[in-house]
């Protein structure tokens, strides 16, 4: 009798155990969620312009042509991440990426260059994204590769009154400009991705929202 009482003794104690466990489960999940839902409704998405409307794609170019936009351009596919043809040296972008870098840099000409400034970070896989991407080489900013707390600034202050500026930069450095905007996107910036940003006179910098290298070549651009 004594151990059958001790057995249900240790099987109440288990089953207590077990659901003190799962109401602290419980309670961490919500903390988590609330936490998703603070920092969405905080910082909210940028808008994916593969899916954006024709107003919202009007606006865009408007801005443009007023020479109002500073873009974020991530660099091509990098070699020594991946399994592709390189196009030289490992630390550039593969002959895949240059093939998307070309695609994107024939979108932005029909956007129109004549009143647009280029830069590209220093380093091999962003000159040679810019090339692709514009044909010749790009003058070069160390800011826009070692950019920790000042890209966002660093592209404000290069930025000439009525003239648009495009800057093949990093996922880091493009990570640093939504935290300097309060913005972000759904996933990590994909190669050759674009993040646009209006910047008016006068004004304060405001985030549009960005198109990835695909949709930018393909499905988007009959839009432009």
């Amino acid at each position: 009798m004594e151990t059958v009482t001790r057995l249900r003794s240790n099987s109440l104690f288990v089953w207590r155990t077990l659901g003190r466990y799962r109401i602290v489960s419980v309670a961490l999940l919500i903390g988590l969620l609330g936490v998703a839902a603070y920092a969405h409704f905080k910082h909210p998405v940028l808008k994916n312009f593969a899916h954006g409307s024709a107003a919202e794609i009007a606006n865009l170019k408007a801005s443009w042509s007023k020479g109002e936009i500073i873009v974020f351009v991530r660099h091509a596919e990098r070699c020594d991440q991946s399994d592709a043809t390189c196009l030289s040296a490992k630390d550039g972008i593969t002959t895949r990426g240059s093939d998307a870098a070309r695609d994107v840099g024939k979108e932005f000409e029909r956007l129109g260059l004549d009143n647009t400034d280029v830069y590209a970070s220093p380093l091999a896989r962003t000159t040679q994204t810019a090339a692709f991407m514009f044909n010749r080489e790009v003058d070069t900013r160390t800011w826009l590769a070692d950019c920790r707390a000042t890209m966002l600034t660093n592209a404000i202050k290069h930025k000439a009154v009525g003239r648009n500026l495009v800057l093949v930069t990093h996922s880091d450095c493009i990570r640093e400009v939504e935290k300097g905007l309060k913005v972000f996107l759904p996933a990590k910036p994909a190669y050759t991705s674009s993040l646009f940003i209006s910047l008016g006179e006068n004004t304060h910098p405001h985030a549009l929202g960005f198109i990835d290298a695909a949709p930018f070549a393909a499905d988007f651009k009959h839009e432009w």
